[in-house]
């Protein structure tokens, strides 16, 4: 159970000496994290989003949302690993949380993926439901459907490495730096949940509400667990199921 704790008894410690990296390289990656709405518009990422299907544009420019995105992830989980690395005070298995030599670990990590997937699968529905009517400014989220086996392949690509990396980058490392500054989980929590949150604004203003909640829910998954395998799992799945559908549907 994470303790929740008086504000006025927590302890700053700016200089991260329990971090798994220096201050440095946390606000580095913080930048970066912050300047992707600015990424997407200079880039013109989102532009499939505002075109219809038959333009003989909208695949080149869905493979150029995936491919930026995609690309962006990454850049972000190498500035997080390689300030792991380099403080040298966790191996990244020990980071992820990953017991290999563990048989019955691997199992408890599979079993608990699925419980997370069915639980984002529910609020995901639920959200789609009744938040639906209010998605005027979600044409990005909306536009995310395979249409060919091309952009079906880029997306399982973007959905992967998102399940992959914002859990390392979020879950992992901002969780772990947030709660070396303010020596709470529970605020390390809110605040992990701010950044990840922010990045997904661009879906609209009425998605973030199901992105906190999947966002709290894998949070929860990593604090119980103690390993970032169960929502790495769900989360690239669950991000996939655009993809998986597609391939289905295609057999």
């Amino acid at each position: 159970m994470v303790k929740v704790s008086n504000l006025s008894s927590l302890r700053w410690d700016w200089k991260l000496e329990q971090g798994v990296a220096s201050p440095f390289n946390f606000v580095v990656l913080l930048v970066v994290l912050f300047s992707f709405p600015f990424v997407l518009s200079l880039s013109g990422a989102l532009s499939f989003s505002t075109m219809d299907v038959a333009n003989s544009l909208y695949e080149h420019a869905f493979y150029k949302f995936c491919a930026t995105v995609g690309i962006f992830l990454w850049i972000c989980f190498f500035i997080a690993l390689i300030g792991i690395l380099r403080r040298k005070r966790v191996t990244i298995l020990q980071f992820i949380g990953v017991r290999l030599s563990s048989v019955g670990a691997i199992a408890r990590n599979i079993g608990v993926s699925f419980l997370a997937l069915a639980a984002m699968a529910v609020v995901g529905n639920l959200s789609n439901a009744v938040l639906s009517r209010f998605q005027l400014d979600s044409t990005a989220f909306r536009a995310m459907t395979a249409h060919n086996s091309g952009e079906a392949l880029a997306f399982l690509f973007l959905a992967l490495s998102a399940g992959f990396v914002e859990e390392f980058v979020f879950r992992g490392y901002i969780q772990k730096q947030c709660q070396a500054l303010c020596g709470s989980a529970w605020l390390a929590s809110i605040l992990q949940l701010a950044i990840f949150t922010q990045g997904h604004i661009y879906q609209g203003w009425t998605r973030l509400i199901p992105v906190v909640l999947i966002g709290a829910i894998l949070t929860a998954v990593a604090l119980w667990r103690k390993t970032l395998a169960p929502g790495m799992l769900a989360h690239g799945f669950g991000d996939g199921m655009v993809a998986f559908s597609f391939f289905l549907k295609h057999l």
